[in-house]
């Protein structure tokens, strides 16, 4: 099934998404649930709540992967946090 990271509104027009939620980060990324919801519950990847949602920046996942390449995501002293720092993307 072809995952295209747009939403559907009743106008029939595709509007890009830019937050997705853990289960649609999880396929887009190839990081397992589970493992999403620690980096956030620890601090290295900033979800936005909604509810009891979590939406994350696909901008912020993207950076993420690329900071901790080749690092184990399970160890939490390995893993590289992200934040914004006022517009611009950065490692903590």
């Amino acid at each position: 099934m072809k995952q295209n990271n747009s939403a559907h509104n009743g106008d029939n027009h595709n509007i890009p998404r830019i937050g997705l939620t853990i289960e649609e980060a999880a396929l887009y990324s190839g990081i397992g649930q589970s493992t999403l919801r620690e980096l956030v519950s620890w601090g290295k990847v900033p979800g936005l709540m909604v509810g009891r949602k979590i939406i994350i920046h696909i901008n912020i996942l993207d950076f993420f992967m690329r900071v901790n390449q080749g690092r184990n995501l399970r160890d939490r002293d390995q893993v590289v946090g992200v934040e914004y720092q006022g517009l611009e993307l950065s490692a903590v």
